[in-house]
């Protein structure tokens, strides 16, 4: 009789941690996705935060750079699968924002020697800033409530702030269609 015993406590335990994913499951499942509209994000016209950040190449940069120039920044981490899906996009993009007159930076918010290896890794064509969180308040100061995150700034105030969801689409959208009507007209 003692192996029926075992054996329906083996069973039991089956049963309890089946029963145990499948209410992990349906909590995740339940919880809300982060998206533009249950964010804290920054105010749409304020004006944007000075940052300082590095280039890969060890140059500071600041907002100052940016002074009368549009900048969408997208921030980025290495460990981030969303961020890793989305840099063949945004390699495409950038020219198209660029001849918007959009220049599309990257903001690495990891290391400098993670934010190169990335790079590398990762053959991304655009231009990166470095600004480790934690150790640097670009990230804090801008908000960014995970990765990817993006925030588009014209003349030094925040246009559009979010995920790269459907506002990052139509935004994106709208500097392809401006490219699209710049280049018929050459």
């Amino acid at each position: 009789m003692e192996p029926i015993f075992v054996i329906s406590s083996i069973l039991l335990w089956i049963v309890v941690l089946f029963n145990l994913l499948l209410t992990i499951a349906l909590i995740h499942r339940g919880s809300p996705k982060r998206t533009q509209s249950n964010v804290n994000t920054m105010k749409i016209g304020s004006l944007a935060p000075d940052f300082e950040a590095e280039t890969l190449n060890g140059k500071t940069v600041t907002l100052t750079d940016y002074a009368r120039k549009s900048v969408a920044f997208v921030f980025i981490s290495p460990a981030c699968p969303p961020c890793i899906e989305s840099i063949p996009t945004l390699n495409t993009l950038g020219p198209h924002a660029r001849r918007a007159g959009v220049e599309l930076v990257l903001v690495n918010t990891t290391s400098k020697a993670d934010a190169a290896a990335f790079v590398e890794e990762y053959d991304v064509k655009l231009p990166v800033l470095v600004a480790p969180q934690g150790t640097n308040r670009f990230v804090d100061d801008y908000k960014v409530n995970g990765t990817p995150f993006f925030c588009f700034i014209k003349n030094s105030r925040v246009e559009s702030a979010g995920f790269l969801d459907n506002k990052w689409a139509i935004l994106s959208q709208q500097w392809r269609n401006v490219d699209a009507v710049i280049q018929q007209g050459v």
